[in-house]
């Protein structure tokens, strides 16, 4: 089995160290912002002040994560869709107005996607394998499936995680190239994987991806039948749209909790995980990500049977 030992996230809630984020969230509104915490007691000082949001965000919650395990990371797998947007876009304005030879690499070195999960391994002094994976509104997924491949191949202790960051920018993309009424926000989710249960409460049982998704009922329940379920056995359905809100128990659109930034499904998987500890006879849930369209992302936790 694919344990959740611990989950730590950075969002626009108050989510950062909370042994139960469910009765504390808050729909968002318009004018949210990012809850940070004391990036100071993670990350020195001297290196503080050259780190954009994202790189703050991913590199305390894997200090965070490691703190609460005891063994050092195996397998690194970060899942991001648009990757270190503060430093592409001071790279891009910077090769727009200076002319010569004189251009300095040092914002595009910090702009590229795998810059945060090798700032990660750095800060850890971990050098196991190490992944960045960049697949739109499904990258946090197909990392999640990256670390489960990790632990079938026999890695103890894998960290997976998702990061994503806002700017002004992005507004100009709304309605055209990004599609969403919610706030664009910034949030870093990251878990450690093991298959050791530890004191965890949820494991993942299953996780699908697609890319080229038309039939998307369908595929959800074919994805549910082939691990022996139907909606009436999901206890949570947490979408990224509102097209199952009829289809179980209870249902809720996770951007309308963490805003919209398109690796956010790693956060419902943390609301996900919180809502087992507030909610004791929950059994299943089922995050459906439909971001985006003919996109499809889905992930099935399950509760740790507790032993007699």
């Amino acid at each position: 089995m694919y344990f959740i030992q611990h989950i730590e996230s950075i969002t626009h809630q108050d989510s950062f160290q909370k042994e139960n984020i469910w009765n504390e969230l808050k729909p968002l509104t318009a004018d949210s912002e990012l809850i940070s915490p004391d990036y100071k007691n993670y990350i020195p000082v001297a290196a503080l002040r050259r780190l954009s949001t994202i790189l703050r965000m991913g590199i305390t919650a894997s200090k965070a994560c490691q703190e609460k395990v005891s063994n050092e990371f195996d397998s690194i797998s970060v899942g991001t869709a648009l990757g270190c947007l503060t430093d592409t876009e001071k790279f891009l304005v910077t090769i727009n107005s200076v002319s010569g030879d004189i251009l300095s690499p040092t914002a595009f070195i910090q702009s590229t996607h795998n810059t945060i999960s090798g700032q990660i391994s750095l800060d850890l002094k971990n050098h196991a394998y190490n992944m960045t994976h960049t697949q739109n509104a499904l990258s946090f997924e197909v990392a999640l499936k990256d670390g489960l491949l990790c632990m079938d191949e026999g890695k103890k202790s894998v960290l997976v995680g998702a990061a994503d960051e806002a700017i002004p920018f992005l507004e100009r993309l709304r309605g055209n190239l990004i599609e969403t009424t919610h706030p664009f926000t910034s949030g870093a989710t990251f878990m450690v994987l093991s298959n050791e249960k530890g004191n965890g409460i949820a494991h993942i049982q299953a996780c699908e991806v697609s890319f080229s998704s038309e039939e998307t009922e369908t595929q959800v329940v074919r994805f549910l039948s082939s691990n022996n379920y139907t909606y009436q056995d999901i206890d949570l359905i947490l979408e990224g749209g509102s097209l199952f809100g009829s289809k179980a128990k209870k249902h809720l659109s996770f951007p309308d909790y963490s805003g919209y930034y398109q690796s956010s499904s790693a956060f419902a998987l943390h609301m996900a995980n919180d809502f087992f500890i507030e909610n004791k006879e929950a059994l299943t849930i089922l995050i459906i990500n439909n971001l985006e369209s003919n996109k499809l992302g889905l992930t099935l936790i399950r509760r740790n049977e507790v032993e007699a």
